[in-house]
């Protein structure tokens, strides 16, 4: 019975796939572009710089000339938050990975399709006189290219965050770098603002005005499953891993009037340390920013210091000009599994280098003594990683052509 289930399933998908192409065939060939029309996906829903550039747009006032889609896996979670908001949300997709037949107009009809991720559709199998932009989701110190060539683009222009990441996108790609485009991501607007928000989510973390939040986001290292992995030996936590080193961190955390603020990887296996237990370190997650409704780049101007190590947050923090820990303590064994897209990674880490736990202590010592030596070495490294801009949206509306004008049609 369940052979027979699974090859009834798979026929219907392979039919089903069949009318796509074919639904497709059509809006290729008897149905214009709709130029008002634009497309929004990121992951997860409904955040990061797809979110951040699309609530730009209703901000600016840009939905008068524009219809502006946003692709996400429960339309009605947002449809009954966001009543009043001009945003169509939909979901293009089945469970079982196939298309919509009822969105596949809008999709291959839409004149704009924007995505943090996956590309809504593969610029190969879309239309020609569709625009394609990857807005990505960081440019972070980890290699994991296509050196061996078998990538193919599937966007027309992908953003980066300064000139440093042009060159090293493009190999990462595979793709010429004419296609990468060094303005900044949009999600740079909220951390140049602030956020009343984000003020009030900290303030509840904070025990008197004078207290400092560090937030720690260590990258990914072993998947859920264990399947996956970026290190070959290292899968205990970063830096701190015996119980008498959490308590001691604790207790200087409470001594110098820091809260630590621990947001582990979305994908990464679970520590099972018992954050409950202490009092100055805490954990959060992408739950904690969705009951509160704010975007981690809108709450990171509000922290007072950074901690990570590989990550691309290290580098759009450079924006909020504030201290940060880099926790090294596998930086060999990551050196020879993963590797860096830079040659001398070390280089690019502007603040304290972090190879065990009093490494940690005197980081932190500092912080709460409000010591900021590598504040110089910040401001060269932001000189080449992220190209300057007050207004991050609008520099790339300009230079995607999106103007609030009535010649869209």
């Amino acid at each position: 019975m369940e052979k027979f289930i699974n090859f009834i399933r798979t026929n219907l998908r392979r039919f089903h796939i069949v009318l796509e192409i074919i639904v497709i065939w059509c809006c290729k060939k008897f149905l214009p572009i709709k130029k008002k029309n634009i497309i929004f996906r990121s992951t997860p829903d409904f955040s990061d710089n797809a979110r951040a550039l699309a609530e730009y747009m209703v901000e600016k006032n840009y939905t008068e000339y524009y219809n502006i889609f946003f692709d996400v896996k429960n339309p009605q979670k947002y449809k009954d938050v966001y009543k009043d908001s001009p945003i169509v949300f939909f979901s293009s997709m089945n469970p079982n990975g196939t298309y919509k037949l009822k969105h596949l107009k809008l999709i291959h009809t839409a004149n704009y399709l924007m995505s943090t991720h996956e590309m809504i559709v593969d610029r190969n199998y879309g239309r020609k006189d569709q625009h394609y932009i990857r807005l990505w989701h960081g440019c972070s110190y980890k290699d994991r290219s296509s050196r061996d060539g078998h990538n193919i683009r599937n966007f027309d222009i992908a953003l980066v965050p300064g000139p440093l990441f042009i060159k090293t996108k493009a190999y990462f790609w595979n793709v010429d770098e004419k296609y990468i485009l060094a303005k900044g991501y949009p999600r740079y607007d909220w951390m140049l603002k602030k956020d009343d928000r984000a003020v009030r989510m900290a303030q509840k973390y904070k025990k008197n005005d004078n207290t400092r939040i560090i937030l720690w986001m260590p990258t990914y290292r072993v998947d859920k499953n264990g399947k996956f992995n970026d290190t070959k030996e290292m899968i205990n936590f970063p830096i701190v891993q015996q119980k008498k080193d959490w308590t001691q961190l604790d207790s200087v955390c409470k001594d110098n009037n820091i809260i630590i603020l621990i947001k582990l990887h979305p994908f990464q296996k679970e520590y099972n340390i018992p954050f409950d237990t202490f009092e100055s370190i805490k954990e959060i997650d992408n739950s904690d920013f969705e009951k509160e409704d704010v975007q981690l780049y809108c709450f990171l101007s509000q922290t007072d210091a950074l901690i990570t190590d590989y990550s691309s947050v290290a580098f759009d923090y450079l924006l909020v000009d504030k201290p940060i820990g880099f926790t090294l303590d596998d930086y060999k064994d990551y050196k020879d599994s993963r590797g860096f897209i830079f040659d001398n990674p070390l280089e690019f880490m502007p603040g304290h280098h972090l190879y065990n736990f009093n490494d940690m202590i005197t980081f932190l010592k500092d912080i709460g003594m409000q010591k900021d030596p590598h504040k110089e070495k910040r401001n060269e490294v932001r000189s080449c990683a992220i190209t300057p801009s007050t207004h991050y949206c609008l520099d790339l509306l300009d230079y995607l052509n999106i103007k609030k004008d009535t010649n869209a049609s």
